[in-house]
């Protein structure tokens, strides 16, 4: 392994925080198993360090505030369960490397809070047909066949009569798989809005989209698949990519994983697009670049991917995720970026204990009481 390999080990990030005796013994056995790594396994530790705490930009105060936040955290972590523990600090460890970038331009600054204002109701997931409701619970896996729509449990939901068409609300916080009647796959994220028919025509495969999935489209050049959005469609025989097409949002685009599509706006813009492309969406211009996809698809995986990434757009990406807001992010955080990955664990406090760890901020959450 070479030392940025280990800097990317998540096992070995739990080394270097908690340092508990199953992990070093993990390591060790690795090493006699492996003396040749020995070096870069010792450099990665030494560069992990100084990684960490990047005192030569810290204040002696905000230095001592680190020190105490990993330590309080790391102890609370190792009381918890096992597995949960290993994803935490995983977490945790690896938001070290995606708070760097503001250490490192942030000199002698201070600590901001955040206030974080959690939605004190949860709206559950819906299923709306013809002539039914139907309230489901999150990461629901729906399948759309000849005999009707069923749950992950095989429970049949609503039976197939007519070739009508069906709409899947899924709410800030939540999220869904659909498979559809042709044998697509899509992963509905957070605050999307997805229409499909329960039975295909003859001659094409059409749905519409309002928010963002991830879709592996079943080939079948007979009969073309189309992704329909407010402001651009999507052209496919069968593909895998990603669409982003939340309503009110700059923030539209297209990513290619793999196959071939066609892109068409509102505006008459065209363009079309290879695997490893994103095509950048606005009402005046489209933008295409060539880009490592797995940044833009890694939330269906349970992880965001950022690569000096503006802190306010993750910080949006989290309030979809976790259906919460946050206060003053444009004054507070103005500038600062970040590069790494964050592991979206189940629980919100988590993750934001780790941002408040790692990072030159706090949060504090509260419940939005309005009425």
């Amino acid at each position: 392994m070479t030392v940025k390999d280990f800097l990317e080990n998540d096992y070995f990030m739990l080394l270097m925080l908690i340092k508990d005796d199953e992990t070093k013994k993990y390591w060790e056995l690795y090493i006699e198993k492996h003396p040749g790594d020995r070096a870069n396994f010792e450099a990665a530790k030494v560069e992990f360090s100084n990684v960490k705490f990047n005192s030569e930009r810290l204040s002696s105060d905000n230095r001592e505030l680190l020190h105490q936040r990993i330590f309080e955290n790391s102890n609370k972590v190792v009381r918890t369960h096992k597995l949960r523990k290993f994803y935490y600090v995983a977490a945790a460890c690896a938001l070290i490397f995606v708070f760097l970038g503001i250490y490192s331009t942030s000199e002698e600054s201070e600590v901001q809070q955040i206030i974080v204002e959690k939605a004190t109701t949860d709206t559950s997931i819906q299923l709306i047909t013809k002539d039914k409701t139907f309230s489901l619970p999150n990461n629901e896996v729906l399948t759309v066949s000849e005999t009707g729509i069923t749950n992950a449990e095989g429970e049949n939901l609503e039976t197939n009569t007519e070739n009508s068409f069906n709409t899947l609300k899924v709410p800030f916080g939540k999220r869904s798989e659909l498979v559809l009647a042709d044998g697509s796959k899509l992963w509905v994220n957070s605050g999307s809005t997805v229409r499909f028919p329960s039975k295909f025509n003859t001659d094409n495969r059409t749905i519409h989209v309002e928010g963002e999935i991830y879709i592996e489209v079943f080939k079948d050049k007979s009969k073309p698949f189309k992704v329909e959005t407010s402001r651009f469609d999507v052209n496919v025989y069968g593909t895998t990519f990603d669409v982003k097409a939340y309503e009110n949002s700059n923030d539209q685009r297209v990513v290619l994983v793999e196959g071939s599509v066609g892109v068409s706006t509102i505006d008459n813009m065209e363009a079309d697009m290879v695997p490893n492309e994103s095509l950048d969406i606005s009402s005046s211009r489209l933008v295409k670049k060539n880009v490592d996809t797995e940044m833009y698809t890694s939330w269906k995986n349970g992880y965001l991917i950022f690569d000096d990434t503006p802190i306010e757009s993750i910080l949006l990406e989290l309030s979809r995720y976790y259906n919460v807001s946050f206060s003053n992010v444009e004054n507070d955080l103005k500038g600062e970026s970040c590069t790494g990955k964050i592991y979206l664990s189940s629980n919100l406090e988590d993750v934001l204990e780790t941002l408040s760890t790692l990072s030159n901020n706090t949060f504090k959450i509260q419940n939005n009481d309005t009425n």
